[in-house]
């Protein structure tokens, strides 16, 4: 067998005791990983785990092997992390209490690539060699003075310091580096590219798509997008109807082919003859032409005179589910079709007017239409719709019907008179409809009662809509973007610069059958986008008198934004006690940005958040201007948990309720005011006189060099070196290397690694304290270095010198639970010449006046005469003072036989913080007077005259008669001092501080008795 005794050299331990005089150390160090692991300076100690921390952000230590990016494992014996392998390379920070360590002799070191059995040999040259490069560098640095700057360059701007420079260079150049990472990974050149790549972001989001101008901010950009990708389509449709006038063959004029337009003579085969197979346009002179419905075929042109001037009409014998004019082929579809300068009427007066259902029956229909063009038209009169853009057939089966519409421009047209809707769209995409007016809803389509009427409704499967300046008046809803219970909703609405005059609903936008909280969620309500839009003085209309006005209500909607809308009210109008605006029926995604509201006196609120088991959620409002409207301005419902609020104006005239209220305090509130209302504002239950305060929710830093907030109600402020606020209702305060990580706990004007871990705990202006034992409460630190609480409803205070915190360095200790003061130090009396007191109650309840000498009478007091045993005197300058009994009667609990407590386990009720329901929990608490009345009003005996303070031990002022001079021994004489012929009791007069009187029958002397 091989010799082994090469390997005998004794390893060494240099390990620390742990004690007062040896404590461990504090260690803090940044450490490279390794491929999967990083070697500790030291060996850790077990019971303080170690801390691992990546970009400031705390790990998870765990037990098992199985690792990921956010936990790590330690070796306590060997002094090893290991991490997940993605964190190789990686500077890590770790913190610990380092016992010491354990050194190794190269002789216990062998090579497994090597003959060599140990590693001296192989070591040895390199050693020297290492050894000659130190002599050398060491005797360059002293032929050169090391300025200050070298030395002060291994500390870092909030204190820490690095054992090298290079590992400080190190650590800053992968801060810059991470730096110069940006969120979606790509690496920039330097941070300066990074940022100047951002801000040129920036510029481009607020610069136009062709780059010829550039916004002062984001709102105007996209406005004018909105416009552009208006324009643009115009443009593409303008090429197309290039496409179409090149198609034209021949130009008929209508009256060549047998109609006349006397509003007699049926004038159906004459249109059919000239529109023959398309590829023609056809002039339809002055006139009123009758016909049994119109078929238009691909690239045809309808034009007439102008409106009122050229009218199409339908014929007596029509029936009512005809339309005045559509396209030809619903099955193969048409294209490029352009109707222009008629008006068309649906004739209400023949006898068959019942539309039969689904989209027929209206004035002017494209279904299955690629390229079309109504402008200058005017629809009257419709039996369904005024304009319908349309697949041939409505679908509600939750697909998207086949035939869509697809590039359709509906401009400068009106509609009134219409059983259902002025203008609508359905299944169809890419629509137009521009400077286009619907006024006067007939809602004969419906019930009586119930008739649904809107004049623009972009309705079922329509997708990629756009309303730009156009107008509704006296209608049921005046623009409404909806679907039905299984249709598809419409997508990608954009309404710009349109107006609403005294319609029922101004603007309304719903998912039916998606409201209540037992409905499904909709899948496909998404995406409406309105700027620059009016409504005006909304109110009931007895086409559907069921229904309540409102400027704009949201429904079942998410993703809505919805910018510079104006709400004008009738200030004299009575809308019965409804909301302005309301949010409703699940929404989500909301953002209401630049509102004016004025004039809605009558209504009960501005806008109006409606919670509930089908509350909206995920508001944001923001520069909002409400001015002598609502009684009440803002009102948030119940359950609501996720609105910002920020610069918000209500100005009411007096005649205001409240401006803002909101069932809880979840809300994000940051410049909002109020006047002329009774109450400014009511937050959770809590009424504001003439103020809305500022809440900002989610964790939140303010004023914090670095550090982090975990929990969305932890907050960090005015902090340094990597505070933390780490667990729900946590906060660090103008503290610095201090963590709040016990639930509902804080750190105060603290250091030096203080920490909170338990709930409801606390640390105030201490330096490397803490408190311990998560599973304990209400554990408070105060002014203290070095020092642990562990002990629940106590406040400690303390200092211990070293880098150890330890609760041996308490030196004082107040008890909440059982009333208990704790102190190594002296208590010191806050009156001159104090001495020790305590209560007794006079033998017969009368009051005895201070200086007069007491004897005891059973467990009463008299006042004291010659011959009796002198107790003490009635003082008033007691520095300690038992017995008082100052908050509740002295037999509230049970005693035992030799007067302690008596005390037993005792289910109490607590409130949860997080529920704010009642909790049971188990307390050992002091044993309760089956006799005690705690409904009884309790006088403590400082206020009862039968109760006195008497003075025992100490210096006291006492009543003396002419005999008492200086050092003169004492007796009672009917409770005043006289001289003594013996040394008695042994009280000594120290002083006579009055002279004896006559007049008022004594004198006074400072005596000390014992």
């Amino acid at each position: 067998m091989d010799n082994f005794n090469i390997y005998n050299d004794p390893i060494i331990s240099r390990k620390r005791k742990g004690s007062k005089g040896d404590p461990f150390k504090q260690v803090s160090e940044t450490l490279q990983v390794n491929k999967n692991y990083t070697l500790l300076s030291e060996v850790p100690n077990r019971k303080q785990r170690v801390e691992a921390y990546r970009n400031n952000q705390p790990l998870i230590e765990v037990e098992s092997h199985e690792l990921d990016s956010d936990t790590f494992r330690v070796d306590y014996t060997n002094g090893i992390v290991y991490f997940h392998e993605s964190l190789s390379g990686e500077y890590l920070t770790l913190k610990y209490l380092g016992e010491g360590v354990l050194l190794f002799p190269d002789s216990r070191i062998f090579l497994t690539d090597s003959n060599e059995i140990t590693a001296k040999e192989k070591f040895r040259d390199i050693d020297r060699e290492i050894l000659n490069q130190k002599v050398r560098i060491e005797e360059q640095l002293k032929s050169v003075p090391q300025p200050s700057e070298i030395v002060d360059g291994r500390i870092d701007r909030n204190g820490k310091v690095f054992p090298v420079l290079k590992e400080r260079i190190d650590n800053e150049q992968k801060k810059i580096e991470d730096a110069q990472k940006d969120y979606s990974g790509k690496i920039h050149s330097s941070l300066k590219a990074r940022l100047d790549e951002g801000q040129k972001e920036i510029i481009d989001a607020r610069r136009t798509t062709d780059g010829t101008q550039l916004f002062n901010n984001l709102d105007d950009r996209l406005k004018y997008d909105n416009n552009a990708v208006l324009n643009e389509m115009k443009s593409a449709l303008n090429v197309e109807v290039t496409k179409l006038n090149k198609k034209i063959e021949r130009v008929v004029n209508v009256l060549d082919f047998g109609a006349v337009g006397d509003g007699i003579t049926d004038c159906s085969e004459a249109f059919k003859l000239a529109m023959s197979n398309g590829k023609v346009k056809v002039n339809i002179p002055a006139g009123t032409y009758i016909v049994k419905g119109l078929k238009v075929p691909s690239y045809t042109i309808l034009s007439g005179d102008g409106i009122g001037i050229t009218t199409i009409k339908l014929h007596n014998s029509t029936p009512g589910y005809e339309w005045v004019i559509t396209n030809k082929d619903y099955t193969n579809g048409n294209s490029h079709i352009q109707i222009r300068d008629l008006t068309a009427d649906w004739n209400l007066a023949r006898p068959d007017t019942n539309t039969t259902g689904n989209q027929h029956g209206s004035c002017v229909t494209f279904a299955n239409v690629k390229y079309g063009w109504i402008q200058n038209v005017e629809a009257i009169n419709a039996g369904l719709h005024g304009f319908d853009v349309s697949s041939p057939v409505y679908k509600y089966d939750e697909t998207y019907a086949e035939g869509a519409s697809k590039y359709v421009w509906v401009d400068n047209c009106i509609a009134s008179n219409f059983g259902d809707d002025g203008f609508t769209t359905h299944h169809s995409e890419f629509i137009f409809i521009s400077n286009c007016m619907a006024y006067n809803a007939r809602g004969s389509n419906t019930e009586e009662g119930a008739g649904n009427s809107n004049g623009f409704e972009v309705d079922d499967g329509s997708k990629h809509v756009w309303l730009y300046n156009n107008y509704s008046t006296n209608n049921i809803r005046g623009f409404e973007v909806k679907a039905h219970q299984t249709a598809p909703a419409a997508q990608n609405v954009h309404i710009i610069g349109c107006s609403s005059y005294r319609d029922v609903r101004s603007f309304d936008f719903r998912h039916i059958g998606h409201h209540l909280e037992s409905d499904p969620d909709s899948t496909t309500a998404f995406n409406i986008n309105v700027v620059d839009c009016t409504a005006m003085e909304p109110r009931f209309n007895i086409l559907y008198s069921g229904l309540t006005p409102r400027a704009l209500v949201i429904s079942a909607y998410k993703n809505v934004a919805i910018s510079n809308f104006t709400a004008i009210g009738d200030p004299s109008y009575d809308y019965q006690n409804n909301p302005v605006i309301a949010l409703q029926y699940k929404c989500r995604n909301i953002g209401f940005h630049n509102f004016n509201i004025k004039g809605f006196k009558k209504a009960s609120t501005d806008i109006r958040l409606i919670g509930g088991d089908q509350k909206t959620d995920n508001v944001n409002i923001s520069n909002v201007q409400i001015y002598h409207s609502a009684p009440e301005g803002i009102g948030i419902g119940g359950s609501i948990t996720n609105v910002n609020l920020n610069n918000i104006s209500m100005i009411n005239d007096g005649t205001g309720v409240i401006g803002f209220s909101t069932v809880n305090s979840q809300d994000s509130i940051i410049g909002a005011y109020a006047e002329g209302y009774t109450n400014a504002s009511k937050i959770a239950g809590t009424t504001y006189k003439s103020m809305i305060p500022n809440n900002i929710k989610n964790g939140t830093r303010i004023g914090a060099s670095s550090g982090q907030t975990l929990k969305d109600t932890s907050v960090l402020i005015a902090s340094t070196v990597d505070s933390v606020a780490g667990s729900d209702k946590t906060v660090v305060m103008a503290s610095s290397n201090s963590s709040a990580l016990g639930e509902n706990s804080m750190v105060l004007a603290s250091s030096g690694g203080s920490k909170t871990v338990g709930y409801r705990d606390v640390v105030i202006g201490s330096n490397n304290s803490r408190t311990e034992l998560a599973d304990k409460s209400s554990k408070i630190v105060m002014a203290s270095n070095n020092v642990i609480n562990d002990n629940s409803y106590t406040v400690r205070g303390g200092y211990g010198d070293g880098d150890v915190p330890n609760k041996r360095n308490t030196k004082w200790e107040l008890d909440s639970l059982n009333g208990n003061i704790k102190s190594t130090g002296s208590i010191t009396g806050s009156s001159n010449f104090s001495d020790y007191a305590e209560y007794f109650e006079s033998f017969d309840g009368s009051k005895i006046q201070s200086g007069y000498i007491v004897t005891l009478e059973g467990e009463k007091i008299r006042i004291a005469n010659d011959g009796d045993e002198m107790l003490g005197v009635v003082s008033e300058t007691a520095g300690v003072l038992l017995g008082e009994n100052s908050f509740v009667w002295q037999g509230r609990y049970l005693k035992n036989d030799f007067g302690g407590l008596i005390y037993e386990e005792r289910v109490v009720k607590e409130r949860d913080d997080d529920t704010g329901e009642e909790i049971e929990v188990i307390r050992l608490l002091p044993k309760e007077n089956p006799n005690y009345t705690p409904d009884s009003e309790y006088v403590s005996r400082k206020s009862r005259d039968e109760w006195h303070t008497i003075g025992l031990i100490g210096q006291v002022y006492i009543r003396c008669d002419n005999t008492v001079t200086v050092g003169d021994t004492i007796k009672p004489k009917n409770g005043i001092a006289t001289k003594a012929d013996d040394r008695g009791q042994g009280w000594k007069v120290m002083k006579v501080t009055k002279p004896y009187s006559q007049t008022v029958g004594y004198g006074v002397a400072l005596c000390f008795i014992r």
